[in-house]
């Protein structure tokens, strides 16, 4: 029976990222790296947040992203080491996931792990004890935990080329258990200040998170745009359109109609595009055009930017948030394709708003884009 993900899981340096990226590679599935997703949401490395903020509150909030990516994404997700330790995420997965355990050599993951140590790799669970006795220890806690959640095992070589064995691990598997593969989109992304969303959607791609989307085409009006520079070796296509001042919005929108008729995308995305779009545009392309509005809309629609953080803050709201919604004539006033929450912390400022609200506009792209 299909299922909307497969999860692998396995003991910490088991290979999980690296078996399951290439897994997905050959399956042409989008992958998930819970502990990369986990470090996007951080914004640092999970070490150093446990080293300032101990375990509990890691498990918190890798507790949060696992609750997100069982009911949002579909594809190949490798867990961390004691990711399904935790009976809340175990349960938020089994809901639409069937599980892999990815069970190497301990002997190798061992050794790899002792060289993760020496190299400052290696955050300890019981530094009372030397770390081949924690391993030893952890191993046995964890290893029937992993066989029992699990319906399938496999066995990889540890030192082995990665796609050679995920094909390997395909000749084992039944075909039924994997999820159906997003279709082809070509994407157009429109920009017009620094892009920071688009920067993330690039990284998506790169990580294998959005593996059926082609960037063909990329349009900014401001020559200054940093975004011009991110998207240059990415794009088929980079386009500059300076907007003149006497230039109506029809007459400029007509240019880029142009343009998305030769490029002919699937999907037009606008990441932090400043110009209202014209209703000569929405009638041809408004379907199609998907704006990214940092609020929950309805509430704050027609502001823009750190206006948006700044009334949610002065309004005492507990949740914040974006939309993804189709551009239509009438501002921020598009069919809503989805929405993403945020908390909003007592101690937020703009600032950090800004950013919570960034990280789950691309994680909204990359939804919308895996959709089918």
């Amino acid at each position: 029976m299909k299922k909307q993900n497969i999860v692998f899981v396995g003991f910490r340096g088991a290979g999980k990222s690296r078996f399951g990226r290439a897994f997905a590679e050959e399956t042409g599935l989008p992958f998930a790296d819970l502990d990369a997703e986990v470090e996007f949401i951080l914004g640092q490395p999970i070490l150093e947040f446990v080293q300032a903020h101990g375990w509990q509150v890691f498990r918190e909030v890798e507790q949060r992203v696992t609750h997100d990516f069982s009911r949002n994404f579909s594809g190949i997700i490798a867990t961390g080491g004691g990711t399904i330790e935790n009976s809340k995420n175990l349960q938020n997965l089994k809901k639409n996931s069937g599980f892999v355990f990815l069970n190497p050599q301990f002997s190798d993951i061992k050794k790899y792990l002792l060289g993760e140590e020496v190299r400052g790799n290696y955050q300890r669970v019981n530094p009372s004890m030397p770390l081949a006795q924690e391993l030893d220890q952890l191993w046995a806690q964890r290893k029937d935990i992993y066989a029992a959640t699990a319906e399938h095992e496999v066995n990889p070589d540890f030192k082995g080329d990665a796609n050679q064995e995920a094909r390997k691990m395909l000749d084992v598997l039944p075909a039924s258990i994997l999820p159906k593969a997003p279709p082809k989109r070509r994407v157009a992304v429109f920009a017009s200040r620094n892009g920071s969303t688009l920067q993330g959607l690039i990284e998506a791609q790169e990580k294998g998170r959005i593996p059926n989307v082609e960037f063909v085409l990329f349009v900014s009006d401001n020559e200054k745009a940093g975004a011009i520079k991110k998207a240059k070796g990415h794009f088929t296509a980079v386009e500059v359109l300076p907007a003149e001042k006497e230039t109506s919005r029809e007459e400029y929108d007509r240019a880029l109609i142009n343009l998305l008729r030769e490029h002919k995308p699937d999907l037009i995305l606008l990441a932090g595009w400043m110009r209202i779009l014209s209703p000569l545009y929405c009638e041809q392309f408004g379907e199609q055009t998907y704006n990214v509005h940092p609020s929950l809309l309805p509430e704050y629609a027609g502001l823009m930017g750190d206006d948006v953080h700044s009334a949610v803050l002065d309004a005492g709201e507990k949740y914040t948030g974006c939309t993804i919604h189709r551009v239509s004539a009438d501002v921020d006033a598009g069919e809503t394709v989805l929405q993403r929450k945020v908390i909003v912390d007592d101690n937020d400022t703009v600032e950090s708003l800004r950013k919570k609200v960034q990280k789950q506009e691309i994680l909204g792209f990359c939804e919308a884009l895996e959709r089918r």
